[in-house]
């Protein structure tokens, strides 16, 4: 027999990307290709020993720019042709973000391959696959376990036994989302589990109707709700003061000693309309001049609406509280306002001139 040419006139993907880590990819590329003599006419009919390489180039032999080879033991050509599976034998593990050479020779590799070494190339769907931009660039609807994907759906999932997953991270990881796009979606791990959109703005947990304690809703984080779940409490994300006095010393405060939650509302209400209380840097001024995310309806909560807070999301790891004393606006006497210690939970009758944090809140 004389001489045996290589052709290459098929070459496409089939399957390509089974598991992926990293850029790397386990694939599997369906090749045929001819064999012929050097007289142009194909290959007697029979099993030959084949060994195909994937280059980095179209010329090199060094071993280092060789990314993969395998060598078939029989393969059967018929009229010149065969057909192959790179990846059936030896695992097929390339990073596909750039173009390779194939290399195709007779016998286990040790002779000398077939020259031009032609390049892999790829149906269009494949190559919007190369590097970190992938992209599907068809207009069409993409079915996974469907071969009639439904028209109206750019991704059409089926199946009965699996399930999609989307990104899960904990909130910090979800809070470290460089410039988020509107409609981000992730699932979080922690603290208040589930799922979380960008709204443009910040990030809102899914939910139906129903509100739930821990939950940014309503210009804040709730931390309470009534037994239907549509109305509750809600307390600003961050503190309005680090270090902000009661005020009103040595004024009686007859219409704020209310305790129970629901008192907080009056009680501001009651400690800003004293003549003698319009220092501006009081802890009920603070939250009654709020005006917050679209909100100006902030108050300074009871001794009851303040220990929810605690109970509800200090101890959950929630608001950003910090360990120290906190104001309640439930008055004890002329002298004396009660506290809260956020360090423990203890709640205290404090001295209105003590310096302690602000937390305001709002009803929705």
């Amino acid at each position: 027999m004389k001489k045996i040419a290589h052709a290459l006139f098929v070459f496409l993907f089939a399957a390509l990307i089974a598991t992926m880590s990293g850029n790397a990819q386990n694939a599997n590329l369906s090749l045929q290709g001819i064999l012929v003599q050097d007289n142009g006419q194909a290959a007697p009919d029979s099993f030959y020993q084949l060994t195909f390489k994937l280059w980095k180039n179209a010329t090199s032999t060094v071993l280092a720019d060789s990314v993969w080879g395998d060598t078939f033991d029989s393969v059967k050509v018929t009229g010149g042709k065969y057909n192959v599976i790179l990846g059936s034998g030896d695992p097929l593990t390339a990073p596909f973000d750039q173009a390779y050479y194939l290399g195709v020779s007779l016998g286990n590799g040790s002779g000398a391959e077939y020259m031009p070494r032609p390049r892999l190339t790829a149906a269009p769907a494949g190559l919007a696959l190369l590097g970190t931009g992938n992209e599907f660039t068809s207009e069409g609807a993409v079915g996974i376990g469907t071969t009639s994907p439904d028209a109206s759906a750019l991704l059409h999932l089926n199946s009965t036994a699996r399930g999609m997953l989307i990104p899960r991270m904990t909130d910090a990881q979800k809070r470290a989302i460089a410039q988020p796009n509107l409609g981000t979606l992730v699932f979080q791990t922690d603290l208040l589990r589930g799922f979380y959109f960008y709204d443009g703005a910040r990030w809102q947990h899914i939910t139906n109707s129903v509100r739930q304690i821990g939950e940014e809703y309503a210009g804040g984080i709730v931390f309470y709700v009534d037994a239907k779940g549509q109305h509750g409490l809600v307390a600003a994300l961050t503190d309005q003061s680090v270090s902000a006095q009661w005020g009103c010393s040595g004024t009686p405060m007859t219409h704020a000693y209310g305790t129970r939650r629901g008192c907080g509302e009056a009680n501001t209400a009651s400690i800003v309309d004293k003549d003698s209380c319009s220092t501006s840097d009081i802890a009920a001024r603070l939250c009654n001049d709020l005006v917050l995310n679209g909100y100006s309806d902030w108050f300074l909560p009871s001794q009851d609406e303040l220990d929810l807070m605690y109970v509800n999301l200090k101890v959950a790891g929630l608001g950003n509280f910090g360990n120290a004393s906190y104001w309640s606006s439930s008055a004890v006497s002329s002298t004396n306002a009660r506290s809260q210690n956020f360090n423990g939970g203890s709640p205290n009758s404090s001295a209105k001139i003590s310096n302690f944090r602000v937390r305001a809140i709002r009803r929705f």
